[in-house]
């Protein structure tokens, strides 16, 4: 995976990779750290909220449990006085009446009340205190008849009120009623002034009854949901019961108010992204050209350089860095060329001149070669068969000699190279040795060193044969012996003792039986070899194992 995503860098150009590196990886990351820390920003936020909600809705529950609780035994305890029970009994007596009026205006339990209104069992109005008349019959549809005391809420006089049964000795006697303002429940109605914030009434079912904010009556909460919309915004909900109540309080806090100031730290971010994304591009800018032009400038200078130009032009950079150090190299490497030009220069001179020398020097091996010939036909005119037999075998030894410059030949060739020497040397022995050529056909086209043969072949005639011995034979024997191709020339001549060798280790033209050898070790290596195998009376073998390689 790092080596493909390193070769896919290789392929782009220094500028996107620079662009890659200062721009875009610093970007995603900053991008990266910018979404988890606004993800868990946005988590924290919500969960202290809803927690301070929780908290916020527990306490409001708790103040409306004991203020209700408190004003229901406020209540009740004027129930009890015998005035109260006797104004029902006796509704048309005024003194009744007005002294249960007097305890009322005297009693501070009930202070924050704004209307009281007292019923008979049958729903006729017997007292009235404050400006308003409420509907009975449609409060006591709302009334829980199982309760004794329930709580109503009037929308029409935006009133909670308080109903209570009056009983006398277990016997429903009549009503009273008594409303009060929406803070009498809980101080939070009218503290609640956070923006953003509402706190609302719903009963069982979730249909809101009043709150902090107005909304429209219509308006069904479901307290299973943690989010509310309305308006189009949306709104975490926190609800909660009331003791001894059927209703519900609700907390709606807004999505927007709450992530505002997260909302605030995005925006202040994207713009420090911005203006980073900015000053990062100026500083890729000047680092990509710190860069990219001392580079252009080395390689404008390569492309710069031709054959047919002087290489007179050289990379000027005053930096420290490693383009500078491959600027300086470079400078070198084209001092070092400029030498090598001029060497080569000279070298070209001096070999046209070795050349014009080397045409002047072919006149002779050419004047030596026609005067062969004419020598060859001259004693084949005077019917001098061996004579020109023997030149024309030393004109062609010496054709190969001098203007065949191959280091290998093939054995074929090689064989005939023999063939020459000994022609030329029978003239001088004649019939003292007779030879005897073996030489397989699948042998004859493999490469061999040049002129390999030919000292072990003058060792033998010069070293091994007698004047007057008859029958003395040369057999020159070339075959594939495994993978190697064995050549063994021997002879039936005196043969030598191993001490001897040394003595017998020269011919006329200088090279020794041991220098065969190094040949063959430098030219093919350890595993070929010579070997010598020689007995007293018996005559000489020499065996080489050299590659089987045609040509």
């Amino acid at each position: 995976m790092i080596s493909k995503f390193y070769k896919f860098l290789r392929k782009k150009g220094m500028k996107s990779r620079i662009v890659f590196a200062f721009i875009v990886v610093p970007l995603v990351l900053i991008a990266v750290i910018f979404l988890l820390y606004y993800v868990i920003s946005a988590n924290i936020l919500y969960d202290k909220s809803e927690q301070s909600a929780k908290a916020f809705v527990d306490m409001t529950e708790e103040n409306i449990y004991l203020n209700t609780t408190k004003l229901e035994e406020q209540l009740a305890t004027i129930m009890q006085q015998s005035n109260f029970s006797a104004m029902l009994a006796y509704p048309d007596e005024d003194t009744y009446k007005q002294a249960f009026e007097a305890y009322m205006s005297e009693n501070s339990y009930l202070r924050l009340r704004k209307d009281f209104q007292l019923f008979d069992a049958d729903a006729h109005l017997i007292f009235k205190e404050g400006a308003h008349i409420y509907p009975l019959d449609t409060i006591l549809e709302r009334k829980d008849e199982q309760e004794e005391n329930s709580w109503v809420y009037v929308e029409e006089l935006k009133e909670i009120v308080l109903i209570q049964n009056v009983r006398k000795n277990q016997q429903l006697i009549g009503y009273s009623v008594c409303g009060f303002p929406l803070d009498a429940l809980s101080p939070s109605f009218t503290r609640m002034d956070r923006e953003g914030s509402m706190l609302v009434i719903a009963d069982e079912q979730g249909e809101y009854l009043f709150g902090t904010k107005h909304l429209p009556s219509d308006i069904k909460f479901d307290f299973s949901q943690k989010s509310f919309s309305l308006r189009e915004d949306n709104y975490y909900v926190t609800s909660k019961k009331v003791r001894g109540m059927d209703w519900q309080i609700v907390s709606l806090i807004s999505e927007e108010n709450l992530y505002q100031e997260l909302h605030n730290f995005r925006n202040m971010i994207l713009l420090y992204g911005i203006l980073l994304t900015i000053v990062l591009e100026i500083i890729a800018f000047f680092i990509y050209h710190s860069i990219y032009d001392p580079m252009n400038n080395i390689l404008t200078t390569m492309r710069s350089i031709d054959e047919e130009r002087s290489l007179v032009q050289r990379v000027v950079d005053d930096g420290n860095d490693e383009v500078h150090q491959v600027a300086v190299n470079f400078n070198e490497l084209l001092d070092r060329i400029e030498e090598l030009v001029k060497t080569v220069e000279s070298e070209q001179e001096q070999k046209r001149e070795t050349q014009f020398q080397l045409l002047q020097a072919q006149i002779n091996p050419h004047f030596l070669f026609n005067t062969l010939n004419t020598l060859h036909f001259l004693a084949l005119m005077n019917d001098d068969k061996p004579v020109g037999e023997g030149i024309s075998a030393l004109a062609k030894l010496l054709r190969n000699t001098i203007t065949d410059q191959k280091d290998e030949v093939s054995v074929a060739e090689e064989i005939e190279n023999l063939k020459n020497y000994i022609i030329i040397q029978k003239l001088r022995y004649g019939d003292l040795f007779e030879t005897v050529y073996n030489i397989d056909e699948e042998v004859k086209d493999c490469k061999i060193l040049k002129f390999l043969l030919q000292p072990i072949v003058e060792n033998s005639i010069l070293h091994a044969f007698e004047e007057d011995r008859e029958h003395q034979l040369l057999t020159i024997r070339a075959q594939k012996y495994h993978h190697y191709l064995k050549i063994s020339i021997g002879d039936n001549g005196k043969g030598f003792k191993p001490k001897e060798r040394k003595n017998s280790n020269r011919n006329l033209s200088g090279i020794g039986i041991d220098n065969i050898s190094e040949r063959i070790r430098l030219m093919y290596g350890e595993k070929y070899s010579m070997q010598i195998q020689s007995s007293i009376g018996f005559g000489t073998i020499v065996t080489l194992l050299l590659p089987f390689t045609k040509e």
